[in-house]
């Protein structure tokens, strides 16, 4: 009789429309929104690229709206970028540029507090920040450290993961011995690709338990 045989190629079809929801739905879209750095400027590989091919993350859909020289103004007027792809988790990862504007103080913290929100309306799960990275110019450096602690300000405020990108650099400069201009291009607001290697093993630590 062909009907049992109908029978098993139904219930086949069937398994595998299963197989591919149970797959769809274990994936998670990971959105980065953020300035030149998250963009990728001035380096051979991102640390976005190289979150793409690090094997836990693989299986999951990055997406990445930033663009060059986009400070934390245009990341709130163009939020939309953000939502359109519904993430499951958002990487916000402003500040270089925002030093650099200028944007004052006060204003970056109203942005990326707007940001959350938005991201909170939107029932986004989870939201990682990344702190800025380190410079060798003590001046600026004074800027950074103040943008660096009104991103953890916010997130710690607003439950939001706080990816600690400059305690990764100073961990890493004291282990090795090596200079800090090691990790920068010619240009020092922009990491080189060893220094977008340690921003990605920062976020990573973050975002690799929130995909489990």
């Amino acid at each position: 009789m062909i009907l049992p045989i109908e029978n098993d190629l139904t219930y086949y079809r069937e398994y595998l429309v299963f197989r591919k929801n149970t797959y769809e739905k274990n994936m998670a879209t990971i959105v980065l929104s953020g300035g030149s750095i998250t963009s990728g400027y001035a380096t051979t590989q991102s640390y976005v690229a190289m979150l793409s091919n690090d094997e836990a993350i693989k299986p999951h859909s990055i997406i990445n709206v930033s663009h060059f020289g986009d400070s934390s103004f245009e990341g709130i007027w163009h939020f939309d970028r953000v939502l359109q792809h519904k993430p499951d988790v958002l990487i916000i990862h402003f500040g270089m540029d925002d030093i650099y504007r200028p944007v004052y103080r006060s204003e970056f913290k109203e942005n990326l507090v707007r940001m959350v929100q938005k991201a909170r309306e939107s029932y986004i799960k989870h939201i990682i920040m990344p702190t800025l990275h380190l410079v060798p110019n003590q001046y600026d450096m004074d800027a950074v450290n103040v943008f660096t602690r009104t991103v953890r300000e916010v997130a710690l405020d607003l439950h939001c993961h706080l990816a600690t990108v400059h305690i990764e650099w100073m961990n890493y400069l004291y282990d090795s011995n090596d200079t800090l201009e090691s990790l920068l291009t010619h240009d020092y607001r922009y990491p080189n690709e060893k220094g977008h290697c340690l921003i990605a093993k920062s976020i990573n630590k973050r975002l690799i338990p929130l995909l489990k």
